[in-house]
This record gives structure tokens, C-alpha cells and sequence, in this order.
């Protein structure tokens, strides 16, 4: 028998790696094995007491080159000596986000833990490359619904980067000589519950023009990589394919490399990994402080309300160019979403090219931002496609979709049910708010999304899964049923007030009030009853008088006088629930006591939700009418006036009650406005027309209207207020001015508004 010594010397250096197996094997007698841990740069041995004869010599372990020494021959005492390899393979992402790939993570662990934000935030942010970069995807089709790279700017600018490197240390290292039995894999693993992680990410061969998907909805979870492919290192191209939400609430996805060494455990099992845990870009829904770069607007035989509000957004400043939408002319696009591993056109189909003046309607504005590769923040304009189906959408993926412009639908593919709240005048954001409870305060730098969800106006599932699931604008949900269209815009907007001191309060909401257009009336009453209401004023300069001329809804003059609207005589416009007639009186009190009701329990909920007190509201003068209405039982408690038996045919129950009415607007409803840089373009009210003498330039004026430039004035410094006739081309077809509109805006600079570089970007800003 020969005491036999194998002394291994793992090389210098710094590895993650400490034990190797030596073992000994013969033809003649049986095999004998050793497990050593090493230290760097310091021999290791063990004695094998072994029959002289023929052996054969392995040494191997994760992340060692093997040792494959055969035809030993053994013969009495013997020292065999060897300098070890060190080849291993890392993983790396930009998981500090400054735009560089970083270190290597943990072995064997997922790196980080958890994604967080922050100042100290850890965990690569993966750009939803959501526009069209090149035209080689199909039209509709945006650059992470295909397979591959759409060009050299989608490559900078739409994708991030994962990098696989190989280390050595050891006499080889400058020429590592990696076994050819050793592989690569790649594999994506999603959250608990969420839909398979190929879904949500995919993972390029590679950052040229034309890389093609190796890992996503497409192709599979795992790919195979050759260690001869990687070389010293690769690169390859990754896109999130979507946002957070249904099926993918964390927005995050663990990219896993399994190193295979078959001597150490085996064809085809890992012998050890590096994971990255990485999360999609967020989506944040733009607010009224954010500057407008674009305005759009549909072509809808409304030349000239499309004069009119190109005059108000060309006097802007800064300008506001406007581009105009043809839905008319838009070649009928399928909306493409994922249908499991392959992508088709939404169960919707097509929708026929066809006027379609509902701008806002169609898509919800916002804008995401990612830390970029090494050049900066990278920040794409992305629209939130409504889930409405309406021929605008033909325009917004054959020509709005772009090289600038993203568009995400969250709800494409889903069963939810198409409704009018589903609206992009139903979704808005509040500027910056913060809450004051018990002494602690929450702030919401990037504002508050709110809208419009109840028993007969319902947001789809989808939508609210999306925005809730972005985590940076806590939904506010609040009431419309009472409105028949039934969008949030119809009742409140929020104009700029950069006079006070804190960045939570650079506004001043604006919300319809039916009791301050009664109120003034009213005041008005005594000098100025005759005044007419509901009527274009043209001025006769030959006669030096005024012509009035009746406005209609639904084919019904509407025009009466202050004295009429403050009477008890009869209303021109019929009941939607049994279409009598109802009075001026059975008008004003249900607009009064029930209308102004309704909107003031939003306001409380506003008030619930952040800090807004009565000084911060502007009471913006509007008079609602029933428009429809909600058959079924009223409760005591649904009706507006307990003293008053019944429902009075409706008028005596809260509107969006059963047994009550849904409104529309019945003077131009004002809130529903284009808030500009500092211009605020609002339907004209065709309010009471005050004649006045002594102005000799317009001869009179519009009492809602002066009321509101009063106010708007009063801010100091505040926007100016610009009065744009809507009423044939919106107004009577259910809409205004907001909802015939969109646009860009440029992201929120919170670094100057906040005072503290963390602000610049959402992903330092933000703590969760």
C-alpha cells in the first residue's frame, strides 16, 4: 500500500468559490474520494492510502476547471501537485440605476432580496417599450410586440442591458480554457399567482438591429447559451413587454443564469447561479402642472372650433402646437395584445373609419421613464389606451403610435365589459397633494389619479388593476353616477396656482356649482332680469342692438331669460322619465338641493383623500338638466327633500339614485376645459347676456364667464382664461372642449418643485 498525496492550490484571488472533490479511481480496486474546502493562494492536501497499480485522477467543483489525470501509475509513496483553475460566469444588470452594468450579485441568491426605491433603490428597471421605433413591425404594432430589435434608436433607447461575463483566476486566466461540456441557461421566473414571467419580459440574442428574442411570449422561459457564444462576455438586449397590472401585479421578474458543470452534478443540472430580480418602468398619468408640448384634436367637421383653439394654443406660452387627428381617413387597425404565447388582434376586430371627436375619450395621457444605458434617463411619452372601441383608436395605432409616442391598453385581451367610464375624461390626475392625518404626513409628489367608478358607471377591472399597480398615484375613486355620461371631467378640473409656498399646493380646483349660477342670477336679477340665457348675442352695429338667437338641445330651443330661469313656468325640455314637462322651479331646486348635493360629497372625498380645504375651490357657475334616468325604488334617504312626498317625478331624488335622474349639462359646462400652459381654453357658458352700454367693443358681457375670469384673475398671476364656442360641435353631442382634446406634457420637474435632486427621477422620489 502507498500513502499517496494529491495537493491541490486554489489561485489567488477573490471567488466565490471553496470546495473541489478529488477522487481516485482504478480498474483493480476500489474508488476513493476526498472533499476539500480552499483557501485562496494556499495548498490543500489529503493522503489517499491506495494500492500501487494504474489510477486515474479527478479533481472538480463549482466554478474549477476540472482535472482529468488517467494512467497514474502508483508505485509506493507519491506527491501529485496542482495549481487550479478558476472559470466561472456572472450575471449583471444595472441594478443601481446610473445607466452602467454593475457587479455580480450573490451566488446562489437573488439579487437584490426585494426591489426598492429610493435614494439607496435597488433593482434594474426595465424599459415597456411600448412605441415604434422602426417601420419593420406591422402597423398597430409597437416595438415590444414583435420578436426582435427595431432598429438602432429602439436599441438605445427602448431596451436595457444584461450582461454575461467570464472570470478566471489561475495559471490559465489569461487564456481560460473553458470544458466543453460546460453550458449556459437563461431562465425567467415570475411572482407567485402572476402569469408565466415570459410574458412580461423578453430577452434578446444580442444588442444589434434585428436581435431576435431568445426568451419571451414568443419563444420559451429558458434558453440554452454556449460558453463559445458568450466568449469573455456578452450583451443582450431586454424590454419589459408590459406595465404592472392584471396578471403581473409586482411588475417584476427574476432573470436566473444556471451554470452547468456535468462533472459536478450532472448532465443538464445547474451546478450553481447568479439571479437578478428586475421591474418594469412604471406609468404616470400626466396633471395639469406638467407643461404642455402638444395638443391634439380630432378632424370632425369642426373647422372652426379647430380655428378657434389653434388661435388659443398658438397664443399659449410656451406655444402649443397641435396636431389634428383624422379618424375619418384612418385605415381600420387591429389592437394587437398577447392571446397566450403569440399576439392577435383584440376579439373587438376592426372599427370602421367614421367621424370620431372624443380625443380624450380614447387614450388617458402619461409618460414613463427608465435610467437608460449610460447616456441618461431616457423618458418616452406613453398613452394609457382606454378601453373603449371607437374609431379614433385606427388613428392612435396608425399614427400616433411612433418613434415618440408609446401606447399601452391594459385592457386588450381581457373579457371586461366596454363602458363609458372607461373613458379618458373619466381618468385624471391631481397636481402634487399630500395628506395630513394624526400627524403624519403621506405626500403624493406625482399626484392622484381619480375617477368615476359606481353602481351604473364602472371602470373595467383592467384599468384599475394598471393604474393601482404602478404604485405612484393612489387612486381617489369617486361618484359619477349622477352624471349620464358619467367622466369625472364634467364636474371638477384642476387649474395652476404657483403662488403659494408649498409644491402641495400649486392649484386651485375647479368644480361645477349649480348653486352659485343660481345665486348669480339672483344678484343679477333685479337690474338685469330680461338678460337672455342660452343665446348667441350678435351685435347689430347698424341698429346698435343685439340679436339673439336660440340655442338648441336635441332639436328644442333652450333660450330664456334670468326671469324665466328664476320663475315657475315651464321648462322647455321634457322629463327622461315619462317625457312631461317640469318647471323652471322643479329645475333650480333639484339643481340646488340635489346636484350641488352630489358634487359636494366628491368634494368630501377629495377632502378625505388629501388636503384641500374650502379656500383651495373655485365654485365655477353650471346648471345641469336631467338627461336620463335610473328606473327602480328610492329610499328616504335618496331623496332631496324629506318634507316633499314622493319623488316629484325624479326632481325630488338625488340624481344617480334609483327613481332619479343622470344630468347632463345644460348651460356649457366649463370645467370640462383644455388647461394649457397659461391659457386655459374653456367652453363658452352661453350664461345670462349682461348688455352694457358703455363697453364698446364687446357691447356686454357673459355673467358666467366674467365670474370665472374674476376668479381665475383673483389667483394672481394665475392662467388666462380664453372662451371657446363648443356648443354645436360638442356641447349638444354630450362633451366639451376636455373631451374633445389631448395632449403631451412634459415630465414633472420635481427636482426644482420639491427642491431635492431625489425628485428628478420617480424612482428615487418614491419610497415604495
Amino acid at each position: 500500500m502507498a500513502n499517496y498525496t494529491v495537493q491541490v492550490t486554489a489561485p489567488a484571488g477573490v471567488y466565490p468559490f471553496n470546495s473541489v472533490r478529488i477522487s481516485l479511481t482504478s480498474d483493480a480496486h476500489p474508488q476513493q474520494t476526498q472533499d476539500l474546502v480552499l483557501a485562496p493562494n494556499v495548498a490543500g492536501s489529503h493522503v489517499f492510502d491506495i494500492a500501487d497499480g494504474t489510477w486515474r485522477l479527478k479533481v472538480s467543483g463549482a466554478g474549477f476547471v476540472p482535472v482529468d489525470e488517467q494512467n497514474i501509475v502508483v508505485n509506493g509513496d507519491a506527491t501529485n501537485a496542482k495549481n487550479l483553475d478558476v472559470v466561472w460566469y456572472t450575471l449583471h444588470t444595472d441594478r443601481n440605476r446610473d445607466g452602467n452594468l454593475d457587479d455580480a450579485g450573490i451566488l446562489n441568491q437573488v439579487t437584490p432580496p426585494a426591489i426598492t426605491y429610493g435614494v439607496g433603490g435597488i433593482g434594474a428597471i426595465i424599459p415597456v417599450n411600448c412605441n415604434r421605433d422602426g417601420n419593420n413591425t406591422a402597423v398597430g404594432y409597437a416595438d415590444n410586440q414583435d420578436q426582435r430589435v427595431n432598429g438602432n434608436n429602439d436599441l438605445v433607447t427602448g431596451t436595457s442591458r444584461l450582461e454575461i461575463r467570464r472570470n478566471a483566476l489561475g495559471p490559465n486566466a489569461g487564456a481560460p480554457v473553458v470544458p466543453g461540456g460546460w453550458g449556459l441557461e437563461l431562465r425567467v421566473i415570475g411572482a407567485g399567482g402572476e402569469n408565466p414571467a415570459r410574458q412580461h419580459l423578453r430577452i434578446f440574442n444580442g444588442i444589434l438591429n434585428n436581435s431576435t428574442e431568445i426568451i419571451g411570449p414568443e419563444t420559451t422561459d429558458i434558453a440554452a447559451i454556449t460558453t463559445g457564444n458568450v466568449g469573455a462576455s456578452k450583451l443582450f438586449a431586454l424590454e419589459a413587454v408590459r406595465f404592472a397590472g392584471t396578471g403581473f401585479t409586482s411588475g417584476q421578474v427574476r432573470i436566473v443564469l444556471h451554470v452547468i458543470q456535468p462533472e459536478v452534478t450532472g448532465a443538464g443540472n445547474p451546478s450553481y447561479l447568479y439571479a437578478d430580480r428586475v421591474v418594469a418602468a412604471r406609468w404616470v398619468g400626466n396633471h395639469h402642472l406638467q407643461t404642455v408640448a402638444r395638443m391634439y384634436v380630432a378632424n370632425a367637421n369642426n373647422a372652426q372650433f379647430r380655428v378657434d383653439l389653434g388661435a388659443a394654443a398658438g397664443a399659449d406660452n410656451p406655444v402649443i402646437p397641435v396636431t389634428v387627428g383624422d379618424p375619418a381617413a384612418a385605415t381600420p387597425t387591429g389592437v394587437p395584445y398577447l392571446n397566450g404565447n403569440t399576439w392577435a388582434n383584440y376579439r373587438g376586430g376592426t372599427v370602421a373609419a367614421r367621424d370620431d371627436r372624443w380625443m380624450r375619450d380614447t387614450i388617458v395621457s402619461g409618460h414613463c421613464s427608465w435610467p437608460g444605458n449610460g447616456t441618461g434617463v431616457e423618458n418616452k411619452d406613453v398613452f394609457m389606451k382606454a378601453h373603449r372601441w371607437r374609431p379614433l383608436q385606427n388613428w392612435v395605432y396608425e399614427t400616433l403610435l411612433s418613434a415618440n409616442v408609446g401606447i399601452s391598453y391594459p385592457a386588450a385581451g381581457s373579457a371586461d365589459a366596454i363602458t363609458s367610464a372607461n373613458s379618458g375624461g373619466n381618468i385624471a390626475v391631481t397636481p402634487p397633494v399630500q395628506k395630513t392625518a394624526n400627524g403624519i404626513v403621506t405626500p403624493y409628489r406625482y399626484g392622484r389619479i381619480y375617477y368615476g367608478h359606481n353602481r351604473y358607471h364602472r371602470v373595467d377591472a383592467s384599468s384599475r388593476d394598471f393604474m393601482a399597480a404602478q404604485n405612484m398615484q393612489t387612486p381617489i375613486i369617486l361618484d359619477t353616477d349622477w352624471l349620464l355620461v358619467g367622466h369625472v371631467d364634467e364636474m371638477m378640473t384642476f387649474v395652476p396656482d404657483n403662488n403659494p409656498a408649498s409644491a402641495f399646493k400649486k392649484w386651485k380646483l375647479l368644480v361645477a356649482s349649480p348653486a352659485e349660477a343660481y345665486r348669480l342670477m339672483t344678484a343679477a336679477q333685479g337690474a338685469h332680469g330680461a338678460a337672455n340665457v342660452l343665446n348667441r348675442a350678435a351685435w347689430d352695429g347698424v341698429h346698435n342692438r343685439f340679436d339673439y338667437t336660440s340655442l338648441q338641445i336635441n332639436g328644442t330651443n333652450v333660450g330664456a331669460t334670468i326671469n324665466a330661469f328664476l320663475g315657475n313656468g315651464p321648462a322647455p325640455l321634457t322629463n327622461p322619465r315619462d317625457h312631461s314637462n317640469y318647471t323652471y322651479k322643479q329645475l333650480r331646486d333639484w339643481n340646488i338641493g340635489g346636484v350641488e348635493t352630489v358634487i359636494a360629497r366628491n368634494v368630501t372625498l377629495l377632502k378625505n383623500a388629501f388636503d384641500l380645504v374650502d379656500t383651495d375651490i373655485i365654485k365655477v357657475p353650471v346648471i345641469f338638466f336631467p338627461e336620463g334616468y335610473n328606473p327602480g325604488d328610492f329610499t328616504f334617504a335618496d331623496k332631496v327633500s324629506g318634507w316633499t312626498i314622493g319623488r316629484d317625478n325624479g326632481f325630488n331624488v338625488y340624481p344617480g339614485k334609483q327613481g332619479g335622474f343622470q344630468c347632463g349639462a345644460l348651460t356649457g359646462d366649463m370645467p370640462n376645459m383644455f388647461v394649457g400652459n397659461r391659457r386655459l381654453m374653456i367652453p363658452k357658458p352661453f350664461g345670462p347676456w349682461i348688455e352694457d352700454p358703455t363697453d364698446h367693443v364687446n357691447h356686454g358681457y357673459d355673467l358666467f364667464e366674467r365670474d370665472l375670469s374674476q376668479k381665475i384673475a383673483a389667483i394672481g398671476g394665475g392662467p388666462t382664461c380664453d372662451f371657446i364656442d363648443d356648443w354645436t360641435n360638442y356641447h349638444v353631442q354630450l362633451g366639451e372642449i376636455h373631451c374633445g382634446t389631448n395632449e403631451l406634457r412634459t415630465p414633472y420637474d420635481g427636482q426644482t418643485a420639491f427642491g431635492n435632486v431625489r425628485y428628478a427621477n420617480w424612482w428615487t422620489a418614491v419610497d415604495a
